[in-house]
């Protein structure tokens, strides 16, 4: 019985080695399977996420400014291939109309632009035509008071005048005491009519217009200060003159100066207790064809308060506790009725004071109804 056993044993060994081989090759077949299985599984998985995440990285440059960006082509043709390449296209369209609407926009705000240039100009425009024509209805209704008044003056004037002169002759010699007090109210009366002679040159300019000459502005300055230098030698005032002008204008001479003297006694008012009055004359010219003598009028005292410049030509406005608020208002009416202008600021190089420009024209606009002989009225 015990050989027996043996026996079977014997015979059983080579069965259980076999079955031991079978199992350990079965276990490297398994392990080969998993190996082969892993390293398709890792090659299919970077196939799907490396395609999605280089789309995410587009995604993420497009959304930081950099619109050129792209997924670009892949080496996968399946779904996710296609996917990027609609991604492509899209970002394409999406630039595309972006540029577009980039244009849309800049057309629209240059269209904006030219007409809102186009809507100040127009409204520039109508406040000009505005400014004028209430300055048209002032000047008007100035012009007719002024006349009125004018007329009521002047029959007193030539009842004075016509008295003194009576007085005169029927005093004959015994009028020698008062001569002196007769030729002062000769005088006043006189002033009387020449006022009176000015308030109607701004009712009825084209029929008060001066005889127009072609004169040398330099000269017509240095006459005018002739004019006032009983004025500056009675203050600490210092004249200095750059006349460097060599353009003659067209102006009534007499106008001229009375519009100069006006400007100098304005700056010497200005400076009480005395300063630096300048005089300067340039020549100068526009694109137009339009050219002229400028002269400037530039003082020392304490300049213009902000505000004061667009009013000083306005009739009857001053600064002075007695002025009239006529001397510029008059000034600027004779300038303009030749085709010049006048303006007022302050001095340019940071001192105090203002200054007055004067533009002239060497052909200027001659008023209507002037008898060049004589400068009275036409018809």
């Amino acid at each position: 019985q015990r050989i027996g056993m043996l026996y079977v044993g014997y015979l059983e060994a080579p069965f259980r080695l076999v079955r031991l081989a079978m199992i350990g090759v079965m276990g490297l077949i398994f392990l080969a399977v998993m190996a082969v299985s892993a390293w398709f599984s890792v090659r299919w998985a970077r196939s799907i996420f490396k395609p999605v995440q280089q789309m995410n990285l587009t995604m993420q440059r497009v959304e930081d400014g950099e619109n050129r960006a792209r997924v670009g082509a892949l080496p996968a043709r399946d779904e996710l291939g296609a996917l990027a390449g609609h991604l492509d296209q899209l970002l394409d369209v999406i630039d595309d109309k972006t540029h577009a609407l980039q244009r849309w926009g800049e057309e629209l705000d240059g269209k904006v632009a030219e007409r809102t240039r186009e809507l100040e100009a127009s409204n520039a425009s109508l406040q000009q035509a505005q400014q004028q024509l209430v300055k048209s209805e002032k000047l008007a209704a100035i012009g007719q008071l002024t006349a009125s008044i004018a007329h009521e003056i002047n029959n007193p004037i030539a009842v004075m005048q016509g008295n003194l002169d009576l007085m005169r002759d029927t005093l004959g010699d015994h009028a020698q005491p008062v001569k002196a007090e007769l030729k002062l109210l000769d005088e006043q009366v006189e002033r009387m009519r020449l006022i009176v002679t000015q308030l109607l040159q701004y009712a009825r300019p084209t029929e008060y217009a001066g005889y127009v000459e072609t004169l040398d502005l330099n000269r017509t300055v240095d006459d005018s200060l002739v004019l006032v230098a009983h004025l500056l030698a009675q203050t600490r005032i210092t004249v200095q003159r750059s006349l460097q002008a060599t353009q003659r204008v067209g102006f009534n001479r007499q106008e001229l100066q009375q519009v100069i003297i006006n400007l100098l006694i304005n700056a010497i008012q200005a400076m009480p207790e005395g300063g630096t009055l300048s005089l300067s004359t340039q020549d100068w010219a526009d694109p137009h064809g339009a050219r002229g003598a400028l002269l400037q009028v530039q003082d020392s005292g304490p300049g213009l308060a902000p505000g004061v410049a667009e009013r000083l030509f306005r009739p009857f406005f001053t600064t002075k506790n007695d002025g009239n608020g006529l001397g510029l208002w008059i000034s600027l009416g004779l300038v303009e009725r030749y085709g010049g202008g006048i303006s007022a600021g302050s001095r340019a190089d940071g001192q105090s004071g203002a200054v007055f420009s004067v533009r002239l024209l060497t052909e200027p606009q001659a008023p209507a109804a002037v008898n060049t002989r004589d400068g009275r009225p036409g018809g």
